[in-house]
């Protein structure tokens, strides 16, 4: 668990999202767009890791579906 709820809240919503639109966006075409390993993004959404990293990622990924889809 991230030590900030909203973090926490923001992840549940992507996996829930991913899980729904699949034919839009994967964990694959994430890591892609933000250069990072698909390992580290399925860690971060899953909260096993729940680094300072981890944290920025979940943001940045939120920032993004938000601002291209309207999560």
């Amino acid at each position: 668990m991230f030590i900030h709820m909203e973090t926490n809240n923001k992840a549940e919503a992507i996996k829930s999202w991913l899980a729904n639109h699949r034919e839009l966006e994967t964990q694959a075409t994430l890591s892609e767009r933000f250069g990072k390993s698909r390992t580290f993004i399925n860690l971060a959404l899953n909260k096993r890791m729940v680094t300072r990293g981890a944290e920025t990622l979940i943001d940045d990924l939120y920032e993004y579906l938000q601002r291209k889809y309207g999560i």
